[in-house]
Order: C-alpha cells, then structure tokens, then sequence
C-alpha cells in the first residue's frame, strides 16, 4: 500500500483482517502524528483498527508500517510482480500535544537512514491511496486562486479564500467543505 493516511491505513486493515500480508509505505509515520489540527494525523477510529490488526494476538499477518519514506518508482520485476523503489526522508520530531492522551505507536519499523533506497517486492501490483483531487481543482479551477504546492497534506495546492470563505478570484463564489482552509487549518477531515 502506497500511502499512509486515512486511505491508505484502511486499506491496510482491510487486507490484513481478510489475511493478506500487508506493507504500507508512507511519507509520513501518521500513526504517531498527533497535533492540534485533527486534519494532519490519523482519525481516532483509524488508529484503533490499526492497533488491532499489529498487535500481539491478531490472527491474520501483521502489517508492516514504513515510514517516512518517498516512493520513487514502481517497476515490473523480472521473476514477475511489481518492485517498489523507495527513498527514506529525514525523520521529522514527532508532535505529540502536551495532555495527549493516545497511546504512542510502538508496531512500526524504525526508519532506515536518509536518502538510502529499500525496494518493496509484491506479488500484486501496489495500491495506491495517496488522496483524492478534490471538486475544486478538477471542476472548478478557473473560479479560484490556488496556493502553490508547498504546504502539507490538505494545504498543498488549496483554494485562496477570504476570512468569509469567498474566492480571492471571482467575488461572489464560496466555498464549502473539504477544501476549505484558513490560514494553517484546513478542514478536509471535518468529520473527526
């Protein structure tokens, strides 16, 4: 699985409880991102069933967690399946709020050293669960100015907006939902 957020870790749960053998390479170790803005790490509900198919006592195999990692290329490989060539990122400090009361994730692998490659063999070929372009850039991008690419996860690429959500393009035109950020908060994940 290529990917390591709410996409991608229920996809990992899925796999594991109908007892594939899973492997998630993810840019970001999101199952022990915790931070005030519930957009950035994982749903509480997600990181439960996570919990449940790495601990000790599942049935089915348990999943092995990367992070944080760049994938690079996917290649078909020679004896047949999919190599996936990936690079590892500096690891960043993790955030962890004072008062957190979730329990830090201990069933991931440690990080290998940064810049060296691993190479992922599947028989399979690899899921992709990387997110979704939302109805703004695919429909709607002639009504608004975009931020560049360099924020994070929601906040890369985001409609500009007044404070009254109103697009800093065509005056008269609001947004609403999982596109809408304000300042260093976005909403794409309202429902957590």
């Amino acid at each position: 699985v290529i990917g390591g957020y709410e996409s991608g870790v229920d996809a990992c749960v899925n796999l594991a409880r109908a007892g594939k053998k899973v492997t998630v390479l993810a840019s970001t170790p999101t199952w022990n991102v915790q931070t005030p803005d519930p957009s950035t790490e994982l749903a509480p509900y997600t990181a439960e069933r996570l919990r449940e198919v790495t601990a000790e006592g599942f049935t089915g195999p348990i999943p092995e967690l990367l992070a944080p990692l760049r994938v690079l290329r996917v290649e078909e490989a020679s004896g047949g399946g999919y190599d996936v060539v990936a690079a590892w990122k500096k690891q960043e400090a993790q955030l962890r709020p004072e008062g957190s009361l979730r329990t830090p994730f201990e069933g991931a692998a440690p990080p290998g050293a940064e810049g060296s490659e691993v190479v992922v063999h599947t028989a399979q070929p690899p899921v992709l669960c990387t997110g979704f372009e939302g109805s703004v850039a695919a429909v709607a991008r002639n009504l608004f100015d975009l931020a560049d690419d360099s924020g994070t996860g929601c906040l890369a690429g985001a409609p500009l907006l007044t404070a009254e959500d109103e697009s800093t393009k065509t005056p008269g035109v609001f947004l609403v939902g999982p596109t809408v950020v304000q300042g260093e908060l976005s909403f794409c994940f309202v429902y957590k």
